[in-house]
């Protein structure tokens, strides 16, 4: 069951290849139960300098490592999505309270 501050791979397909996705790393923000969960999409590309309107809305993971992902990361503070469980297929880590709080936090002011 995937709770508050765990780290998944979901899986995304794509339009119009059936069957077809690729696997992203995201956040789980709430278990709303009756299988659905809200998440945030995490990702390994950094902000641009300058920044574009969407870079402004991304936030270091700090302990990326400590998590299970596999590079420096950042949150994408203004994708969050509600989603079913059957898409996540792989817990990789939990963040820690801190962290969760402060990224909570940015999504908060961001949205």
């Amino acid at each position: 069951m995937p709770d508050s501050k765990d780290i998944y791979l979901v899986r995304i397909y794509y339009k119009g290849q059936l069957g077809a996705f690729k696997s992203r790393p995201v956040l789980i923000l709430n278990n709303l139960g009756n299988g659905w969960v809200t998440i945030a999409e995490i990702t390994s590309v950094p902000p641009k300098k300058p920044p574009s309107h969407y870079d402004k809305f991304k936030e270091p993971i700090i302990r990326w490592a400590v998590y299970g992902l596999a590079n420096p990361s950042f949150i994408k503070c203004k994708n969050i999505h509600n989603i079913e469980t059957s898409r996540l297929f792989q817990k990789i880590g939990i963040m820690d309270d801190d962290e969760f709080m402060y990224l909570i936090e940015k999504i908060d002011l961001y949205n």
